[in-house]
């Protein structure tokens, strides 16, 4: 059945490019293999393949007559749909978790390639609500799965993607930048690349809650431009993964206050963070774009010095670990996190309690610690 399924695939796209116009055949040799017949007294045409490959020599496949008003949608499944992705999958099984059977488009991302465009909807009470759009653009890195036989074995792997993208809220914040993501060798290398500028509207708080007590909060606007750049290698055939990363940021910040502003030297001042640091993870995810089961842990130690181009000297290191396990048919998750500052860190990358629904900067220290749990279906 599937031999016969794969020859029927290549003779419908033949015939959806070989000539969309009637050529009729000779009266003596109706069925001459390769000639399209015209059938008079309705709209249909026929195709004559020719002889049966082997192992039926002798024999003849039937002439393959389909009616002239789906030529038109049978060459756009030649131009879009190979012979070999027909047998394999069709268009929308693609896109149905073959694990659970439910939707899910990570399958059908994997194995693209091409510009994709992305919506983006902003919500974050720190600058309010937005939209923007990505443009990204899906390569062909190359690497080949290191399961074989697994239905999902190439989402293990991260996609090679480029991409431009912006955004703008309605309290006047905006940003823009481009990236580049990619994975190379099988996934024993992942580089991460990224350049933009922003303009953002945001709100302090007071590093600590002394220094602004109740609720109240100062508006201040920080624009710049910033660089991220990790490079990260695989440690054998494991799944622990070091490297290096360097981020720099050159910011101009002003407060809209005529006042002091406590913990803050100056109410207008500009200043740059360089910072380069070491980077340990360990990924075990069955899925990189929505994992089922398998853990996402790192540990992250930066260190900020004007040697590295920044006007402060301070270290932060991040901690974090989230866990995903599949019961029955959902699928729960566990994050935790811990990030530590230590020195002379300009206010704004102090750290601060990064959570859907808690305003950035909303609560700083020295200190942060994050447990978050999480379900779906």
């Amino acid at each position: 059945m599937q031999e016969l399924t794969a020859n029927f695939s290549l003779h419908i796209r033949s015939i959806s490019i070989i000539n969309p116009i009637d050529t009729p055949t000779s009266p003596r040799n109706p069925g001459a293999p390769g000639r399209q017949t015209r059938v008079e007294g309705g709209p249909v045409r026929c195709y004559h393949p020719g002889p049966a490959p082997p192992p039926y020599p002798g024999t003849r496949i039937p002439a393959i007559c389909l009616p002239r008003l789906l030529y038109p949608a049978l060459l756009v499944t030649g131009m879009f749909f190979s012979p070999g992705q027909i047998l394999a999958v069709s268009f929308f099984d693609q896109f149905i978790d073959p694990k659970d059977g439910k939707l899910d488009t990570s399958q059908w991302l994997a194995g693209r390639t091409g510009f994709l465009p992305i919506p983006i909807v902003v919500s974050d009470p720190a600058v309010g609500y937005g939209a923007g759009l990505a443009l990204a653009f899906f390569h062909d890195s190359g690497n080949k799965a290191r399961a074989g036989g697994d239905s999902n074995a190439r989402l293990h792997l991260p996609p090679s993607i480029s991409f431009v993208a912006g955004a703008q809220t309605d309290n006047g914040s905006w940003l823009a930048g481009a990236g580049h993501i990619a994975s190379w060798k099988k996934d024993s290398i992942r580089y991460t690349g990224l350049l933009g500028y922003g303009d953002l509207n945001l709100e302090y708080y007071g590093v600590r809650p002394r220094l602004i007590p109740g609720n109240r909060s100062l508006s201040f606007d920080i624009q710049g431009t910033f660089l991220y750049q990790q490079l990260l290698f695989r440690i054998g055939d494991s799944d622990v993964f070091l490297g290096g990363r360097y981020s720099f940021l050159s910011a101009d910040v002003g407060f809209n206050t005529a006042g002091p502003v406590p913990g803050v030297p100056r109410r207008q001042f500009e200043s740059n963070t360089g910072g380069l640091g070491v980077v340990l993870r360990y990924d075990s995810r069955d899925n990189i774009l929505s994992p089922d089961r398998g853990v996402f842990a790192k540990f992250e130690p930066m260190f900020f010095n004007e040697a590295f181009g920044g006007d402060y000297d301070y270290t932060k290191t991040k901690l974090s670990a989230i866990s995903h396990w599949p019961v029955s048919d959902v699928v729960f998750g566990v994050r935790l996190e811990g990030e530590f500052a230590n020195g002379d860190a300009p206010f704004y990358d102090v750290p601060y309690i990064n959570m859907r629904g808690i305003p950035a900067l909303r609560y700083q220290g020295d200190d942060v610690y994050v447990a978050v749990g999480s379900s779906r279906n």
